[in-house]
């Protein structure tokens, strides 16, 4: 058995999945297994990665028809066969000696789940980011149920490096995960999410479950940020989207939380994805919808649940930033108009 197994997702990363590839292939701990996946990817990953395998027998490589990135990474989990288990975005690279250090931490403290640190890379530079202010091993369920609430927002950090809360902590990359555990208490990732917030519930699963998690403060995971539209690309079913997202949250929360623990944490996710919906789907330039419709479809939400309880119960200073305040306090509002405004300015001073 492996001690370490990675499963990377891959999906029209041509000019990104050598780097990632190598990047395990070249870890200092040698005992592991690769698993890629390659999720009906239209361009030449499928070969190149098939090119890997040919010379290096511990990569196991998948083919199969898209079906999107939680489905994808359902079925690298069926294949693997080490110790601890983590994932890897195709576009992203790990650390030299990510797995080794992973799986010491883990393996030492007998730890269902061992989370590292992370660089940013943007534009070729790496920003190293901290995610607590000092390294942990706890069995306490309160510490476990705080790691939840930070998984919904990150305000909730319950013990933040002195920069602030950093972004990610739902992050599934730097996350090593025991197998047996994650078997016998069935985790895996929620295929009706479509990609969108599903590794960030994976997470939660993760915390609710464990019976003891470690954090060690050394960057494990190259986190490559690609240049994007500031007002983020138009998705017609944005509301459905949120919908599905907020069904799977109240399973868990009804599995989890039914005392209310994670209550308000849950509000303040509500409040980030309302925002979220202003610059891809209500405001977006693509809308075929009018103005007036636009506005007019945004008032029917905020009477609707949970963005209602949300809006009334979140505590505001959880609440990740300016823009954040600003969206909470036009929806209690109940102004269109004022989220419209909101959302402008947010855009020009992105500019």
């Amino acid at each position: 058995m492996p001690k370490l197994s990675v499963v990377v997702p891959i999906y029209n990363v041509e000019n990104y999945i050598r780097d990632c590839v190598e990047s395990l292939q070249n870890q200092t701990l040698k005992d592991i297994e690769i698993i890629l996946v390659d999720d009906g990817s239209p361009d030449n990953c499928g070969r190149i990665i098939d090119e890997y395998a040919a010379g290096d027998d511990r990569i196991k490589v998948i083919h199969k028809p898209n079906g999107g990135v939680s489905a994808a990474r359902n079925d690298g989990l069926k294949a693997v066969s080490g110790e601890y288990v983590l994932f890897c975005d195709s576009d992203d690279m790990m650390e030299p000696d990510a797995f080794e250090k992973l799986y010491k931490a883990g393996s030492e403290n007998d730890a269902d789940v061992v989370v590292g640190d992370v660089y940013r890379i943007i534009n070729g530079e790496k920003k190293y980011t901290r995610f607590f202010a000092k390294p942990f091993c706890t069995d306490d369920r309160k510490i476990l149920d705080e790691l939840v609430k930070v998984d919904f927002i990150r305000k909730y950090c319950h013990d933040a490096p002195a920069e602030g809360p950093a972004f990610g902590y739902g992050g599934p990359w730097n996350k090593a995960v025991k197998r047996s555990f994650l078997e016998k208490a069935g985790i895996c990732f929620d295929t009706s999410l479509k990609g969108i917030f599903d590794d960030i519930l994976y997470t939660a699963y993760l915390y609710a479950e464990a019976k003891k998690v470690v954090y060690i403060t050394e960057p494990v995971y190259d986190y490559r940020i690609l240049e994007g539209s500031v007002t983020h690309s138009y998705k017609a079913e944005m509301v459905e989207i949120n919908k599905a997202i907020f069904a799977a949250w109240n399973k868990f929360l009804n599995k989890y939380g039914k005392d209310g623990r994670f209550d308000r944490a849950y509000d303040a996710l509500v409040i980030r994805r309302l925002k979220g919906m202003l610059g891809t789907y209500f405001f977006n330039e693509k809308n075929p919808m009018s103005l007036k419709q636009q506005k007019q479809q945004l008032k029917a939400l905020f009477k609707t649940e949970p963005y209602k309880s949300a809006v009334k119960k979140v505590d505001p200073h959880k609440l990740i930033n300016q823009y954040d305040l600003a969206v909470w306090t036009m929806a209690k509002a109940g102004s269109a108009n004022g989220l419209h405004l909101v959302y402008k300015t947010f855009v020009f001073l992105k500019k």
